[in-house]
C-alpha cells in the first residue's frame, strides 16, 4: 500500500466495524451499510452475510420508493383495465394496489432474502458513474435483471432475481382473480416484472 492514503485494502476492513450508517474514511472512499441496496461509485460495500441478505430483502420490500411502484402499477392496470382484472371502480383500484404491493414485496423477499443466499449472489445494484457514457450505463442498467455478481465478485446470470420474480409471479395465483390464474397470465406477470426491474 505504501503511503498512499487514498487507497484502502478492502480485505483488511473488519466488516463488524461497519455501522448501519455510512462512514467517510477520506475524501473519496465511503463504506456503506450491508443493507444498502444501491452502491454508488466510490463506495465500498461489505461482503454480505446470509442474515444481511435477509434484512436487505425485507427492508427494500417496504421502502417508500417501492410504494411508488405499487401505485404506478395499480394505476396503469386500472386505467387500461388489464391484469389483474378486478374491474374499474374505486374498490378495484384498492384491490389492484394491494395485489401490486404483495407481488412487489414477495419478489423482493424471494429474490434478495432467499434466492440470493441459495445461489450465493450479491443482490445489490452497483451503479456506474459519470465516467461511463450514457449508452454504456443504459445497457448496464437494462441487463441487471439478467446479470449480477456472485458473492465472490464474479459475473453470473442473475438466478436470484429471475427465480425470485418467478416465485412472486406464481404466488399471484393465490390472490389474483380466477381469470388471471393461468400459466400464460403468470408468465405475463413474470415478464412485466422483469421489464419493470430493467
Amino acid at each position: 500500500m505504501g503511503g498512499d492514503s487514498s487507497s484502502v485494502d478492502v480485505a483488511s476492513v473488519n466488516a463488524s466495524a461497519l455501522s448501519a450508517s455510512a462512514v467517510t474514511t477520506n475524501a473519496s472512499t465511503v463504506f456503506v451499510s450491508p443493507t444498502q441496496k444501491y452502491i454508488s461509485p466510490g463506495q465500498i460495500a461489505p461482503t454480505l452475510t446470509a442474515n444481511d441478505k435477509v434484512l436487505l430483502g425485507v427492508k427494500n420490500a417496504f421502502m417508500p420508493f417501492e410504494a411508488l411502484g405499487w401505485f404506478a402499477s395499480a394505476g396503469y392496470s386500472h386505467e387500461s383495465n388489464s391484469s389483474p382484472n378486478y374491474g374499474t371502480d374505486r374498490g378495484a383500484f384498492g384491490q389492484r394496489l394491494g395485489a401490486a404491493a404483495i407481488r412487489g414485496s414477495s419478489e423482493n423477499i424471494f429474490g434478495d432474502s432467499m434466492m440470493s443466499n441459495i445461489f450465493h449472489e450479491d443482490p445489490r445494484y452497483y451503479q456506474m458513474g459519470p465516467a461511463h457514457n450514457f449508452f454504456v450505463r443504459l445497457i448496464y442498467s437494462g441487463t441487471r435483471p439478467l446479470f449480477t455478481r456472485m458473492d465472490s465478485g464474479r459475473a453470473t446470470p442473475n438466478f436470484a432475481q429471475l427465480t425470485g420474480t418467478m416465485g412472486g409471479a406464481m404466488l399471484t395465483n393465490l390472490y389474483y382473480p380466477q381469470a388471471n390464474r393461468k400459466m400464460g397470465q403468470t408468465m405475463e406477470t413474470f415478464g412485466g416484472s422483469i421489464g419493470r426491474n430493467a
